[in-house]
């Protein structure tokens, strides 16, 4: 597992020191370099708080099994742009969105749409980050 938890600090972008990496994780510097020589096992609540942190996939971290970040980066990634979605909304509007949200029908019309827009805007962000090269 000691590999496999260096590769995941090492896969971050920019490139994270021991140092960050164990402020993100509430350890200490010595500690990763502990478990990264291998010479200490993460707790559960380690392994646990590195998926999360980090988006990895558990069943990777722990046997090396599937893919680093399998479904969880995808995840991860989904989770953050909502949270920063709503980070200057009021609760009320965080509240009332949620709530229109889980009351559409998965295959109604009201996803068709907001699948549209999805589409819509993530096209013009691509076409935007074109014309930035």
């Amino acid at each position: 597992m000691k590999d496999r938890i260096k590769a995941v600090r090492k896969a971050q972008v920019p490139r994270m020191s021991q140092e960050k990496f164990a402020e993100r994780l509430m350890l200490t510097r010595q500690f990763v370099t502990l478990l990264e020589a291998g010479e200490r096992e993460p707790s559960d609540r380690t392994i646990r708080d590195i998926c999360s942190q980090f988006g990895v996939n558990e069943v990777w971290l722990r046997t090396g099994a599937g893919d680093m970040y399998g479904n969880n980066r995808r995840e991860a990634e989904i989770a953050e742009q909502v949270k920063r979605l709503f980070s200057d909304r009021p609760e009320s509007f965080q509240t009332a969105l949620i709530s229109t949200l889980l009351r559409f029908d998965p295959d109604g019309e009201e996803w068709k749409v907001l699948e549209a827009i999805y589409d819509a805007v993530a096209s013009q962000l691509k076409n935007d980050h074109e014309m930035l090269r």
